[in-house]
């Protein structure tokens, strides 16, 4: 059964769908990327709701599709206040008291910050192509997409970010691009993660290399797996394959953790 709203958290509202099984089941809860928003993750909620059988949570980050825009005061480490005040905030809201984690690229820089800060409210973490430190690829990468972005993307956007589409795009860009934010990492909430973790990657990320996920197996000893001939979007690229590791981690850890 699936169930839209709006609840508000910090001063804004944040708009959610919620596919509820009918009966008690775990909550797997979907972060969407830096450009991202609840419809761009197209069927997969839908996938995972027949397949695995729990209930699924999608949500818009503050500022994106149908969530309120930003606050003119909307932090510039974005992802330690989604991670910190917004996503337990929602979880609250819907009184969700522990769940799983699955977040693509910034959706899973963001997960990986909120299970550190709240071990008690997350039983396991997919990353799919997350940013846990600044590397050169991670810019050259954004500043390509940046000079494209008028004409190419900003239309696109526009379906699923409306009026909030050039904040959308040049807040996420020129974070990244920014000098005070050249040195940004996470090692430190990494090295306080004690959940399972499984960290996917596309060899052919053209936002990160390899080494991402290298330094979370190193800090938090997680699951990786490297993707040959796949970019950013492994979900998309090769989804059944995808899917499939996905489901059998979460289905595996969900039952270790039970015993």
């Amino acid at each position: 059964m699936k169930s839209t709203g709006q609840v508000e958290v910090v001063n804004g509202l944040i708009y959610y769908e919620f596919y509820k099984q009918k009966f008690e089941a775990p909550v797997l809860v979907l972060l969407h990327e830096g450009l991202g928003s609840v419809a761009q993750w197209k069927d997969i909620p839908q996938i995972l709701f027949n397949d695995l059988h729990w209930s699924i949570l999608v949500y818009d980050r503050t500022g994106y599709g149908k969530s309120s825009p930003a606050p003119s005061d909307y932090p510039p480490d974005y992802l330690r206040h989604e991670a910190q005040i917004v996503l337990p905030g929602l979880l609250q809201q819907l009184k969700i008291t522990n769940c799983h984690l699955w977040g693509h690229s910034d959706g899973g820089s963001v997960a990986l910050l909120f299970v550190a800060q709240f071990p008690d409210l997350a039983m396991t973490v997919v990353t799919e192509a997350a940013h846990v430190m600044i590397e050169d690829i991670s810019r050259q990468g954004i500043a390509a997409i940046k000079v494209l972005y008028p004409q190419k993307f900003r239309l696109p956007l526009e379906r699923f970010h409306g009026s909030k589409t050039d904040w959308v795009f040049y807040h996420w860009a020129n974070t990244w691009l920014s000098e005070k934010f050249f040195g940004w990492n996470m090692f430190g909430e990494l090295m306080e993660i004690r959940c399972p973790v499984l960290a996917i990657q596309g060899m052919d990320d053209e936002y990160g290399s390899p080494e991402q996920v290298y330094k979370l197996r190193e800090l938090c000893r997680a699951e990786v797996w490297l993707i040959e001939q796949c970019g950013h979007t492994p979900h998309f690229q090769l989804k059944d394959r995808v899917l499939s590791r996905i489901t059998d981690f979460l289905s595996k850890n969900h039952s270790a953790t039970k015993r």
